[in-house]
């Protein structure tokens, strides 16, 4: 049975090819959670850049075939595909996974590198002081790189915030300050736009607006409607003029105290849903 090493929440069985430990994408896809085919496709997206030999073998069957049987029984390689596996290095890996930036990508690198890949305890009996400090230094450059890119996804992180704080504050800034120069106009089109931010009815935004202004205000708006309705009429009036100028933004509008009230309502909708 092939030795398993536990990354994260997953159990992966340990591979060796040429002397090292190697992945395939599956287990790259396993360990980090990602859907099936996406180490695969990163690979393949960017072949270019990786180096064969370095980064990763390519074995057939006749390679697996023809290996040493002793080498064969300690590769924990069974099989692999007709056409041949790709099986990742530790350097081959770091490169796949760069664009992985997620909270479990980063904890998933540094348990593949520290429990699966650094086999140092086990070969460097075997190594030659020279190799041995090759190894460290390798190991150091390795960790290196890991906190070099912990440190520039926190950096990036922060900029991201900063920015959005900054954006934010410029759109209640404007949300707050722009006068609305036509005014039944703007607050109609101001009000459509929270609607659709806020996922709200139109009609059913603007129904509880101007609830709102009654409460505020302490009046009736249908009774103001009425009003100005029968004022309109008595004065000869055309019926199309009287049914625009009696409508409850338009008895708003006639209103200075009101309508300040009914700005402070829509700005204040507008702060919470479009800034």
């Amino acid at each position: 049975m092939n030795e398993l090493i536990k990354i994260g929440k997953h159990d992966i069985s340990v591979k060796m090819y040429k002397g090292q430990r190697v992945v395939t994408f599956k287990d790259i896809d396993t360990v980090h959670e990602r859907p099936e085919g996406t180490a695969r496709k990163r690979f393949a997206d960017n072949r270019e850049r990786f180096i064969e030999g370095t980064d990763y073998f390519v074995v057939t069957p006749e390679m697996l075939e023809n290996t040493e049987m002793s080498e064969k029984r300690t590769s924990g390689i069974d099989s692999v595909n007709p056409r041949g596996t790709a099986f990742i290095t530790e350097s081959g890996y770091l490169m796949l996974v760069k664009s992985f930036t997620d909270d479990l990508a980063w904890q998933v690198q540094r348990d593949l590198v520290s429990s699966y890949f650094n086999t140092k305890e086990i070969i460097n009996t075997q190594l030659s002081p020279e190799l041995q400090m090759l190894q460290g230094l390798l190991n150091q450059m390795v960790q290196k790189e890991l906190a070099d890119k912990e440190r520039d996804r926190q950096i990036a992180l922060a900029q991201e915030t900063a920015e959005k704080a900054v954006h934010t504050t410029e759109q209640i800034k404007e949300e707050i300050v722009t006068p609305f120069e036509n005014w039944r106009e703007d607050v109609n089109a101001k009000v459509r736009e929270i609607a659709i931010k806020a996922k709200i009815p139109f009609q059913s935004l603007f129904t509880d607006m101007y609830r709102e202004l009654e409460m505020k205000a302490g009046c009736d708006l249908s009774t103001r409607q009425r009003n100005k309705r029968d004022r309109m009429i008595g004065n000869g009036s055309r019926k199309t003029d009287i049914d625009k100028e009696t409508t409850k933004i338009a008895v708003i509008g006639d209103d200075k105290r009101l309508k300040q009230i009914f700005d402070d309502i829509v700005r204040r909708y507008a702060v919470k849903y479009v800034a």
